[in-house]
């Protein structure tokens, strides 16, 4: 069994916990021949040209010695790539840094949207550097669908497209909910681990907003006691003025986060129950809350007593979406 996907920077590498987590164990038996990826050590990567989009791509020397490669994913969806998992191994799994930087700087455009595949930019550029790749006949993809705890529903392996494509129907299944319309108040709960600090829990704020109407009020519960996370979106939004014009200035990791806040936020107001510190909320226009009943109360306040609610105990996970 996978457990879900584990809340880290994108340069960190595992903790024993997640290493006991992911392997099933303090110390696997294999012998020493263990290693992490680093995509910042320059040293380990190997250049192998640009997609179509552009983006250079670098992927760890490892994968160039192998006379194998078996790819383990677990797919679920996502709120830029479309889904995750299956040619996600490779673009962002073991790719260099600035091959990722550049590639999620691709989440700011239109077609970057949860449960899209097709015309998505971020997807397309994933399969492009799969396509670069082209070692498909050595490629054994593995790829899971779990349910809501974290056990394996459904599995398909096999070619990495093909299996990565019967993974997406099975995800489909198990991950979107159909609703009747759309809801003037959302109440979306952020679960472990991915409750664990704010960076992370903006996935249950992402996953919601299609059943949410123009105008609406979303509020999100997460505990977040671990702060913030990885600052860069943060930072960004607490900065002050456009933050468009900011990432036209130089992307960096992470500013897709806040372009998607912000463009959520010039239609939606964001509440949110936390352990954080109001002014830090605040900071990046999002309402604080010590407890659930005092936003619900001022959410029905605002959008009246006959307004439509929403509630998503799995907001991380849950992809509502209107059957109109």
């Amino acid at each position: 069994m996978l457990p879900p996907s584990l809340p880290r920077a994108p340069t960190d590498p595992p903790s024993p916990r997640e290493f006991e987590m992911l392997l099933g164990g303090v110390q696997p038996p294999y012998g020493g021949k263990l290693s992490t990826h680093d995509s910042t050590d320059e040293a380990n990567l190997r250049s192998m040209g640009r997609t179509r989009r552009g983006t250079e791509l670098q992927f760890n020397k490892r994968l160039f010695d192998a006379e194998g490669i078996i790819a383990v994913g677990s797919v679920e969806p996502h709120y830029y790539a479309g889904f995750t998992g299956g040619r996600k191994f490779i673009l962002p799994g073991l790719a260099g840094f600035k091959s990722i930087e550049m590639n999620h700087s691709l989440a700011l455009e239109e077609g970057s949207t949860i449960l899209r595949l097709e015309g998505n930019p971020i997807h397309e550029d994933f399969m492009d550097a799969l396509d670069i790749f082209n070692r498909y006949e050595d490629i054994f993809s593995i790829q899971l669908v779990l349910n809501h705890n974290h056990e394996v529903n459904y599995a398909s392996s096999g070619h990495i497209v093909n299996s990565f494509a019967r993974a997406v129907d099975g995800a489909k299944k198990i991950y979107v909910a159909p609703v009747e319309s759309k809801a003037d108040i959302v109440i979306s709960v952020a679960t472990p681990p991915m409750d664990l600090d704010l960076y992370q829990a903006h996935k249950a704020i992402e996953n919601v907003k299609l059943a949410l109407n123009d105008g609406g009020i979303l509020i999100l519960v997460a505990p977040c006691q671990d702060g913030i996370g990885s600052r860069g979106f943060y930072d960004l939004l607490a900065s002050g003025g456009n933050v468009f014009e900011k990432i036209r200035e130089g992307y960096k990791l992470g500013y897709h986060k806040a372009a998607k806040l912000a463009q959520l936020q010039a239609k939606t107001k964001l509440l949110a129950v936390t352990n954080l510190q109001s002014d830090v909320l605040r900071a990046i226009s999002i309402e604080p809350y010590n407890e659930l009943q005092g936003a619900f109360d001022d959410a029905t306040r605002l959008k009246g007593k006959n307004a439509r609610v929403l509630i998503v105990l799995d907001g991380c996970l849950t992809v509502p979406v209107c059957r109109h």
